[in-house]
């Protein structure tokens, strides 16, 4: 690096300045003047996580730590090398051994998502600029702080959904568990040549025509097989992630037909029971949890064939990850909405639409449908949005298909075009798939070949399982007992000891609000804890007895 290339620091009035690039970083007459007070103004929320673009010579630092909420941290970042060396330099020693500042020299919002991790986690974001050198590469810092705050939206609201299910789920983990030996997974098949996954939105109806008449290989919503059925079509696999007992009337359609069913692991248990068939194992890692780890370390000693997947959230978007983990050729997405008519949420056929019929009278026209359409947060879809403005979504909808969207950058082209996605909907948000036309997507399926399936290689036994799972389940009634009996004053655990108990068993805290507080154990904490360790041990005797 040439001396002009050096950023300069120099002498003024008021103290250091940097010159780089032809500009001053700082002010020319009282360079510390200004940052400390913009640290002095930020956001005094707590959870907040200030992201400081180019500290330099840290000027407002020690303020914004001081200035700042609760629980907030600094992730200060330079993209910048002949900058970062610079501020490596200067940083002064009371803040290199502060626990809530992180420095790091990044080029990505990746990197910074990463650092942000290991700081802790918080509610949002702020851009909290303290130099002139976060206007040398302003596009890349916008870029960090969008990324974070993504980041963080996405992470509460996986928060408040393990509030909300993260008791049904682990329920339903264990239930799943004891049953395996009468549920025997085989290994999912792989299939040939493109794919059609089918997802339950009003769009789907203008694909069954074609889906008929060619005979691809469908992989369908749970919700959607309603709607295929009615038109002769079967699909060559069902998926299904739903938790509760809601989605179980998607399968009365089958009758006592049988059909290939891929459920979760957290699925309601009565959904592997609803279904004649080949049965397939998902185990999708809700979240990051020694608890999960332990169970998907179990199902692999135990010899059970299954299928290791992110949480996605949204069923429609698991099945598309699945079939590109399970495909050949290219993906079309047909009724993969996340988005509705007014009035009509599902395409014809769906348990939604069906329950309705059944109440229509003379006075009564599609009431739960409206009710849908139009309630809280609904929002109707711009022009720009495949050019349909009688469209409706919600927040939470749109949130699915941008985690589309962005799940498929890269992922085809890595395969050599294979697994791409063809978006046949028509029209709603943008999924990440290029948008055909029906008559397109009949030439797709005619070139690409599709309805040709591999058998995966893998037997499944019973009597290995029933060992490995009953010592799996009696495993977890251990540590259970080791908290109940120091609860009790029976048992002489240290409290580190019980904070590792309490932390490896954190299932027992996925329905409360303040899970992190677990490594506090304040008392209304363990007073809550205690009948959660008191449920648990039951249950989990009841079933650990009734695997064969």
């Amino acid at each position: 690096m040439s001396d002009e290339e050096a950023p300069l620091v120099l002498q003024t009035p008021g103290g250091l300045s940097v010159s780089y690039r032809g500009r001053l970083l700082y002010s020319a007459r009282d360079p510390s003047s200004l940052p400390r007070r913009l640290a002095a103004a930020c956001d005094p929320e707590p959870g907040r996580l200030h992201l400081v673009p180019s500290p330099l010579l840290w000027y407002g630092v020690a303020e914004l730590l001081s200035a700042m909420g609760p629980r907030s941290a600094l992730l200060c970042v330079e993209t910048d090398p002949a900058l970062a060396a610079l501020a490596r330099a200067s940083l002064p020693p009371e803040l290199a051994g502060d626990e809530r500042i992180a420095f790091v020299e990044a080029s990505s919002p990746e990197q910074a998502v990463e650092a942000a991790k290991r700081l802790g986690a918080f509610r949002a974001c702020r851009l909290t600029p303290l130099s002139g050198g976060q206007a040398l590469d302003a596009a890349a810092y916008a870029a960090m702080a969008a990324a974070l705050s993504s980041e963080f939206e996405a992470s509460w609201r996986n928060r408040a959904a393990l509030m909300m299910l993260g008791p049904l789920w682990a329920r339903n983990i264990f239930a799943n568990m004891a049953a395996l030996p009468e549920i025997a997974p085989s290994p999912l098949p792989h299939f040939r040549g493109a794919a059609v996954v089918c997802g339950a939105g009003p769009s789907l109806e203008a694909a069954l025509p074609l889906l008929a008449r060619l005979r691809p290989t469908v992989i369908a919503c749970d919700t959607a097989l309603g709607t295929l059925m009615a038109a002769g079509i079967e699909p060559d696999l069902v998926v299904c992630l739903e938790g509760q007992a809601h989605n179980l009337a998607d399968f009365t359609c089958l009758g006592s037909r049988p059909a290939a069913l891929a459920a979760d692991l957290s699925s309601h248990p009565a959904t592997f029971r609803s279904v004649r068939g080949p049965k397939h194992l998902s185990a999708v890692r809700i979240t990051p949890s020694p608890f999960l780890s332990r169970a998907e370390a179990a199902l692999a000693k135990a010899g059970v064939p299954f299928l290791s997947l992110p949480p996605l959230g949204s069923v429609g978007v698991h099945a598309v990850h699945m079939t590109r983990l399970l495909a050949s050729g290219p993906l079309l997405a047909a009724g993969l909405d996340f988005s509705f008519e007014a009035g009509k949420t599902h395409a014809r056929g769906c348990p939604s639409l069906l329950a309705e019929e059944r109440r229509l009278n003379r006075l009564t026209r599609w009431p739960g449908q409206f009710a849908v359409s139009f309630r809280d947060r609904t929002m109707a879809l711009s022009r720009g949005a495949g050019g349909a403005a009688d469209l409706l979504s919600d927040p939470i909808l749109l949130s699915y298909a941008a985690i589309l969207a962005g799940m498929g950058e890269g992922e085809g082209r890595r395969k050599g075009g294979e697994g791409d996605l063809y978006d046949l909907r028509g029209a709603g948000p943008s999924i990440g798939g290029r948008r055909i036309s029906i008559g397109e997507a009949e030439s797709l399926l005619r070139s690409t070949g599709s309805g040709t399936r591999d058998a995966a290689a893998g037997g499944f036994d019973p009597i290995k399982a029933s060992v490995q799972i009953r010592a799996f389940l009696e495993d977890e009634l251990g540590r259970l007992e080791e908290l109940r009996l120091s609860m009790r004053g029976m048992s002489p655990l240290s409290r580190q000891a019980f904070r590792r108990l309490v932390l490896e068993s954190d299932y027992l805290c996925w329905g409360f609000p303040d899970q992190e507080r677990a490594r506090e154990l304040p008392q209304d904490f363990l007073n809550r804890l205690v009948p959660q360790v008191e449920y648990w041990a039951r249950r989990l005797t009841q079933l650990s007895a009734g695997v064969a």
